[in-house]
This record gives structure tokens, C-alpha cells and sequence, in this order.
């Protein structure tokens, strides 16, 4: 299911999540870019084009380099392995 599709049929939760988004995202202890660059690695673990692209671009937005943004793809490729880095090559836009 899209999360198009879900807005539709249950505006309520797309709206809780976004809530839900927003107040994790905010700075706290961790600065929103280190956030972002956690939300980063963690979408190259999960294999996800989308959410790569967006945290990615959130984490630029929130003033991440091209050099951390790698370092912590590199970390999540430690941890899950090279598969992680290597899936798909939006990696290699956000990167260049």
C-alpha cells in the first residue's frame, strides 16, 4: 500500500505518523542532521530507494556533507554487510 493510497483511506494515521515524524526529528540531544544521517544508514539496511532519497536529502537540507553521508553508509555496510552499500545506485547520486 502507497502512502498515497493510506492518506486516502485513513487520513488520521498519515497524519499521526507525520506527527510522530516531526517530533523525532526534532534537535534534541542529537542535532536533526545527525538524525538524518542515522535515518540514512538505516534506509541503505532496509533497502529502501525512498527512504534513502529522502533522508538523504533531509540530511543535506540539515547541512550533512558528502563525506558524512558516506561514513555512514560505510557504518551501516560494517554492520549488515556489503550488501547494504552496493543495492542500488542511488548511492552513488547522493555521494557524487
Amino acid at each position: 500500500m502507497s502512502l498515497e493510497l493510506l492518506a486516502k483511506q485513513e487520513p488520521s494515521v498519515i497524519q499521526a505518523l507525520y506527527r510522530l515524524k516531526d517530533e523525532v526529528f526534532r534537535d534534541g540531544a542529537l542535532t536533526t542532521k545527525e538524525k538524518e544521517l542515522i535515518a540514512t544508514a538505516l534506509s541503505c539496511m532496509l533497502k529502501c530507494d525512498i527512504c534513502l532519497e529522502v533522508h538523504a536529502q533531509k540530511a543535506k537540507e540539515a547541512g550533512a556533507t558528502k563525506d558524512e553521508l558516506r561514513e555512514a553508509m560505510t557504518v551501516a555496510m560494517y554492520m549488515a554487510g556489503p550488501s547494504t552499500v552496493i543495492w542500488t545506485p542511488k548511492i552513488d547520486e547522493i555521494i557524487e
